[in-house]
């Protein structure tokens, strides 16, 4: 009988003890920190986009006008913008592009960061300094298929309602290259 009770003792013990540890935990963990103003430069983007474009020839295809939607919405404790971009399938663009980005601000860097996840498996990460007059610039790389390629995004904002969007890639001759290029409106 007494290995019985000792064993119902210890059980009791666990789940007495259970919510003190949770409770010294949560002393434990730090507080979120506060968003950083600089965020606030990224509140331009929030919203719907109704996009417009060109993507240009290149190794994934010939040249063609696109048709997309952009979503923003402020995300992960209004520390990131959460992005989406959904271009519509057509007889010109038989295999839209679709991507999900992060954007936010690193406080400890002073950059604006952004890391974007594709429909073909890619990825990239990006990063600026923040608006120049109306214009943004990210620069990074951007992996797939084993490749890492130098890439670069500028943004330029036309209005509140307005703005305008190219893409570049550098080639192994080390010159730019537009892949693409939007103009979106809310």
């Amino acid at each position: 009988m007494k290995p019985n009770r000792i064993g119902l003792l210890l059980v009791a013990c666990a789940a007495c003890a259970n919510p003190l540890l949770a409770k010294e935990a949560a002393k434990a963990a730090p507080a979120p920190a506060a968003v950083p103003p600089e965020q606030a430069q990224l509140d331009y983007f929030v919203g719907q986009w109704h996009c417009n474009g060109t993507a240009f020839a290149s190794p994934m295809g010939p040249e063609h006008k696109t048709t997309a939607m952009l979503r923003a919405s402020k995300a992960v404790g209004d520390r990131w913008l959460h992005i989406t971009y959904d271009e519509d399938k057509s007889a010109q663009n038989p295999t839209p592009y679709h991507a999900g980005l992060y954007l936010g601000y690193d406080a400890g860097k002073k950059t604006i960061v952004s890391n974007c996840y594709d429909v073909m498996g890619g990825h990239c990460s990006e990063s600026g300094t923040g608006w120049n007059g109306d214009a943004l610039v990210l620069e990074g790389t951007s992996e797939g298929d084993g490749n890492t390629t130098p890439v670069r995004e500028t943004l330029t904002r036309k209005g509140p309602n307005e703005l305008v969007h190219s893409g570049e890639m550098q080639g192994p001759d080390k010159k730019w290259a537009k892949v693409d290029e939007e103009t979106c409106k809310k």
